[in-house]
């Protein structure tokens, strides 16, 4: 068996993973709940009995759902100006010594009693979440009513951009009692605070937590977290995610699929991956060029040269035409077996009639040659090259050099270079 560097086919990963993100579809119904939360601290009930959206959403004055993202609360100019003003004086405050009765009192006789849309906007700016959690409380002592959605996902948001989650669990669960859950965003925040921080095992915990309380993480924070351990090669903990997306009803692409069975393939959990292909095409789904490409190339690096055969014919059955990766996936894997008849053969009919000679297939080639010691052969194909018009690469004269030093022909190798 000769070993030869993996092929390369970062055009048709690149075209996996710009598709991976393309879809979310989020929306549920609206529903009215009167739901109570008691203080132990202040022995006090606060009443959820306001309409509330399942997505997080209230309207103060008719239940209508409100779309608040990132932007600010819908107010006149002559009241946002005032808002802004006030909201920088509570975050003077906030910012001017330890939480404590001093810092409250002066909050009280400085700004007043909170409100709702102030109350929200600071939390916007907070990044210490023991602070924002402090003025969250107090906050809602002052107006003596539970908060809004907006302001438990603007206090989650805190947590996503301070990458601390030691209140998560609690929240989760106040907001569980009262009805509303975590928005699109936040979730997503949550999830991508951690991946950026390489914490994925505690990303993938925060989506259990929110399933625990039996939330709806974001489509988006499910796909981010499965490329993330996609590329860490997490294949466990990705399928975990892909079955649970399956059990909430949202509706998996074949660009996911191929995400998910890329890593089983390269693992050479040859069965795992084939389940996957099965299930695919249970949900009526069809493999596209991409997804051939990735199981060609995959399954050939295992050895399983077959297999990789099996999805090249069938690609074809399919009426799918190979392109240049196909071909040079293909061709990298019969090298890699030794079996160069069957890759000349097959590069052959790539380089039939073509004007413009494709790079990577020549140096998938010279590579091949070069590691199984066949020089004669590798020089000719750059002779080839040159006289179709294509300077060949440095890729093909390095995988050469590195032949000959292997093969202790160092002087051929210095007359090379």
């Amino acid at each position: 068996m000769i070993e030869m560097p993996d092929i390369d086919i970062k055009c048709s990963e690149k075209r996996q993973k710009n598709l991976l993100f393309l879809s979310e579809s989020e929306t549920m119904a609206k529903e009215k709940r009167i739901i109570h939360r008691f203080d132990f601290k202040y022995r006090k009930i606060y009443d959820f009995s306001r309409p509330f959206s399942s997505n997080g959403s209230f309207s103060e004055s008719e239940g209508k759902v409100v779309p608040f993202v990132d932007g600010d609360v819908p107010e006149n100019s002559v009241k946002a100006e005032g808002t802004r003003q006030g909201v920088d004086e509570i975050c003077q405050i906030l910012e001017s010594g330890p939480w404590g009765p001093s810092l409250e009192n002066s909050l009280l006789v400085n700004c007043g009693k909170p409100q709702p849309e102030s109350i929200i906007r600071v939390l916007r700016r907070l990044k210490d979440v023991n602070l924002a959690v402090n003025y969250f409380r107090w906050s809602e002592r002052q107006i003596d009513e539970a908060h809004c959605p907006e302001a438990y996902n603007s206090l989650l948001m805190v947590m996503a951009r301070s990458r601390n989650f030691n209140w998560l669990e609690q929240i989760l669960e106040e907001m569980s009692v009262a009805g509303i859950g975590p928005l699109n965003y936040a979730s997503l925040e949550l999830v991508l605070s951690c991946v950026k921080s390489q914490k994925l095992r505690e990303a993938f915990d925060l989506i259990q937590t929110m399933r625990r309380f039996k939330f709806r993480p974001a489509f988006s924070a499910y796909t981010t977290l499965i490329g993330a351990l996609s590329a860490a090669h997490k294949a466990d903990l990705m399928l975990t995610l892909f079955h649970e997306m399956q059990k909430l009803g949202y509706e998996v692409s074949v660009h996911l699929f191929t995400t998910v069975i890329r890593v089983f393939a390269r693992e050479g959990r040859v069965d795992a991956a084939l389940s996957l292909l099965d299930e695919m095409k249970s949900n009526s789904l069809d493999a596209d060029i991409v997804l051939y490409n990735v199981c060609i190339d995959c399954f050939g690096k295992v050895g399983k040269v077959d297999m990789a055969w099996k999805f090249f014919h069938e690609m074809q059955a399919h009426g799918l035409r190979p392109d240049d990766v196909t071909y040079t996936s293909m061709i990298g894997v019969l090298c890699k077996a030794g079996k160069f008849n069957e890759a000349v053969d097959l590069f052959e009919q790539m380089d039939l009639n073509r004007i413009v000679p494709c790079a990577y297939a020549y140096n998938t080639m010279i590579m091949g040659y070069s590691s199984a010691g066949k020089f004669d052969e590798a020089y000719s194909l750059l002779k080839r090259q040159k006289r179709k018009g294509c300077i060949p690469s440095v890729i093909a004269y390095n995988c050469i050099l590195t032949g000959l030093g292997r093969k202790g022909r160092v002087d051929e190798a210095l007359r090379i270079f």
